[in-house]
């Protein structure tokens, strides 16, 4: 047993321990629930505060893409609509509540014009997808639709149609189960937090040089990138013009007898797992003058994972005083020396050349936050 006096302070320092235990998950508990859209009412969600725990655990995370086999309408997915809150509406023909709220759904989208908003709807793969091109005109749908492989409703961990959910501008799922009528409050609360960041140029501080960088960096952008040569050769997965499309390219001009370009080359190879799965390619362009054969010995030694390409050597003239170039693709974007990093948008405009590499990161996540139709170019 212990003394009084101390059986006294024991069950104090329990009492106030369990009071500051309870406060740090209670702190906890709201900082989850405010990253996951705790400021959505419980009241806005089909069966309320007792709502599958399968749709709750979807919030807060980054949104599934959607694996889709059939469209009417422009084909879209989430990555390509970064940058904007998305609407995925996972509908189906056969379903009564789903065909009542497409007036909702249309009537938000024709609000919704000039707005950074997305509105998808996802059909089901089993049944009913022969009737929706029908339903679609009669309707006035004015969004696009897909048919579901039936892995999207597995990834969204679908219950009952419809399943309303609600994606931030920065790719994370904020509301999943909402009740049709209470889309529009979300998505407007949701608009509301989109920072005028996401719309603006780049900061001259995350280039080589700042505001004073080279002419010649500063040339190709806001141009549309131009094609890679299709007899090039290639370490790993040669990146297509279809590869490119809708993505942010990051090409790393190197060299491998430079210390400097091997070490940028094996940063982005670091964040590659990072950014590849939000829509981002990243590939490195060797200086068509190295030996190839030791560049594929110095990438396979240095396990780099990036798709590689040997640009293609530029035609040598005679008494010309035209700087020397790393080959026919750098020549083509302007890059006069490696390491240089460049940075192309989804819309297939050349936005950054001589990126800094500890603001690489950065900038991809600021460009991967546009929308495929922001046409704003970097502060020279």
């Amino acid at each position: 047993m212990y003394p009084e006096n101390d059986m006294t302070k024991l069950l104090q320092r329990s009492f106030f321990g369990c009071l500051i235990h309870a406060s740090v998950l209670l702190t906890s508990a709201l900082a989850t629930s405010a990253q996951a859209g705790g400021d959505i009412p419980d009241s806005w969600y089909l069966e309320g505060a007792n709502r599958p725990k399968e749709l709750r655990s979807l919030e807060g995370k980054p949104a599934p893409e959607l694996v889709t086999q059939a469209w009417i309408g422009e084909p879209t997915t989430i990555a390509a609509n970064r940058g904007k809150v998305i609407v995925v509406d996972f509908w189906a023909t056969w379903c009564g509540p789903c065909m009542a709220a497409i007036p909702e759904n249309v009537e938000l989208v024709k609000k919704s014009v000039g707005k950074p908003l997305a509105f998808i709807g996802i059909h089901d793969s089993n049944s009913g997808w022969n009737n929706a091109p029908q339903v679609v005109q009669s309707k006035g749908i004015n969004y696009p639709v897909a048919q579901d492989k039936g892995a999207s409703a597995k990834a969204y961990k679908l219950l009952f149609w419809p399943t309303y959910v609600v994606i931030d501008h920065e790719g994370i799922v904020r509301a999943a189960g909402l009740m049709p009528s209470h889309v529009a409050e979300v998505v407007e609360m949701l608009l509301a937090k989109v920072p005028a960041a996401s719309t603006s140029g780049i900061n001259s501080a995350s280039y080589f040089g700042g505001s004073a960088r080279p002419e010649w960096m500063k040339a190709m952008e806001g141009t549309t990138a131009p094609a890679l040569p299709k007899d090039a050769q290639w370490i790993g997965t040669p990146v297509t013009a279809e590869a490119r499309q809708n993505q942010v390219v990051v090409m790393q001009f190197f060299s491998p007898q430079g210390d400097a370009s091997m070490k940028q080359l094996q940063q982005l190879n670091e964040i590659a797992p990072e950014f590849v799965p939000q829509g981002v390619v990243i590939m490195g362009v060797c200086d068509a003058r190295a030996k190839w054969l030791v560049t594929k010995k110095m990438i396979d030694g240095k396990k780099i994972n990036l798709s590689v390409m040997q640009d293609n050597p530029v035609p040598s003239v005679v008494g010309s005083k035209t700087p020397i170039m790393l080959g026919t693709t750098a020549a083509a974007m302007g890059v006069r020396l490696s390491p240089t990093t460049v940075i192309i948008d989804r819309s297939g405009k050349v936005r950054a050349v001589g990126v800094r590499p500890d603001k690489v990161k950065e900038m991809i996540n600021v460009i991967l936050a546009e929308s495929i139709s922001t046409t704003s170019i970097p502060s020279k």
